[in-house]
C-alpha cells in the first residue's frame, strides 16, 4: 500500500512540470504543493495536495486508524450452538451420535483498526471570499473494518473429544460444515469455533467507497501554514461477517442481536470528522 501511496504522489506531484504554462494564477495547475497531517474518526491521515486551479484542489492521503476502541461481548454457551455428531458404530453397523454441548460463555473482542488510502478532490464555490469547499472522491483497501477475537478453552476440549471420536470414522472436526461447528452467532452469520477453541473473524465493508464532504480550511494554505475542519460521510455498503478472511454463508432465519450486530446497522454510511494542520512547500 505504500508503494501504491507513493505512485499516487508522484503523479500528483508531477503535475508541477506544467506549472511554466500558466500565469496570474496563485493557484495555477501544479504551482502549489502542500502536506497536511490530520486526526477523527479515519484515524491519523497523511496527505500531499497539488493545486489544479484556485476552484480545485487534488490530494492523496493514507488513514491509519490504531487499535484503541474496544468492545467486549459475551456469548453465553447456549448461543455457541449445541451439535449431534456421530462418535462410532454399533455392532449393527449404525453410526452411533453423542451430543455437545458448550455450558460456559465465550467472550469475544471486537477492535476497530485498518489502513487504507484516499484520493479526493475539494472544489471551492467562493475561492476569492471564503475557505469553504465542497469534496469528492474514494476511499480503497482498509475493507476489514472490525476484527473479532474470542478464546474458549472448554472449546478445544470438547473440539478434543469430538476428533478423537471422529478419527476413527476417517475424518474430523475441520471436515464439518460451518453450521455442524461450534460458533458465535452475529446477525444472520455465524464465526465457527475453531480446532484450538478460539474464534478468529470479523466484519468487512466494500473495499472501493465512495466519498462526499465539506468543511472549511484550504488543502494547501495562502500562507504557510493553516487549519481546516472537514465534515463527510464514507458510503461502504452493507457490513458482512468473515471468518479467517472468507466471507460467511447466512445461514439464521432469524438474525441474533447483540452488541457486535447492532454496529452492522450503523456502518452502511461511515461518518468522517477531521481536523488537520496544513502546510504549503511551494
Amino acid at each position: 500500500m505504500s508503494k501504491l501511496l507513493l505512485a499516487c504522489g508522484m503523479m500528483l506531484l508531477g503535475l508541477t512540470g506544467v506549472s511554466a504554462q500558466t500565469s496570474g494564477d496563485f493557484y495555477g495547475v501544479g504551482k502549489r504543493i502542500g502536506v497536511g497531517v490530520g486526526v477523527g474518526t479515519e484515524g491519523i491521515g497523511l496527505d500531499a495536495s497539488v493545486s489544479l486551479t484556485k476552484w480545485c484542489s487534488a490530494r492523496v492521503g493514507l488513514n491509519i486508524m490504531p487499535k484503541v476502541l474496544k468492545i467486549t461481548q459475551d456469548f453465553d454457551g447456549e448461543e455457541l450452538g449445541e451439535i449431534s455428531l456421530p462418535s462410532g458404530v454399533s455392532s449393527t453397523g449404525e453410526l452411533i451420535y453423542q451430543d455437545y454441548e458448550l455450558k460456559e460463555p465465550i467472550e469475544a473482542e471486537a477492535s476497530f483498526s485498518r489502513t487504507y488510502v484516499d484520493v479526493k478532490f475539494d472544489l471551492y464555490p467562493f475561492p476569492n471570499a471564503s475557505s469553504f469547499f465542497i469534496c469528492a472522491g474514494f476511499s480503497f483497501g482498509g475493507d476489514k473494518l472490525i476484527k473479532i477475537k474470542g478464546q474458549s478453552m472448554e472449546a478445544k476440549q470438547k473440539i478434543d473429544e469430538i476428533n478423537s471420536n471422529l478419527n476413527s470414522l476417517g475424518y474430523s472436526y475441520s471436515d464439518l460444515d460451518q453450521e455442524d461447528k461450534f460458533g458465535i452467532n452475529i446477525d444472520k452469520y455465524r464465526i465457527p469455533i475453531n480446532e484450538d477453541g478460539s474464534v478468529t473473524g470479523g466484519m468487512k465493508v466494500s473495499g472501493f467507497r465512495p466519498y462526499l464532504g465539506l468543511g472549511f480550511g484550504r488543502l494547501i494554505p495562502k500562507n504557510r501554514v493553516g487549519f481546516r475542519f472537514e465534515l463527510g460521510a464514507q458510503f461502504q455498503g452493507k457490513p458482512k461477517i468473515y471468518a479467517d478472511g472468507m466471507n460467511l454463508d447466512e445461514i439464521w432465519d432469524d438474525e441474533v442481536k447483540n452488541d457486535i450486530s447492532d454496529i452492522m446497522d450503523y456502518l452502511k454510511v461511515y461518518p468522517v470528522i477531521k481536523f488537520s494542520l496544513r502546510g504549503r512547500i511551494l
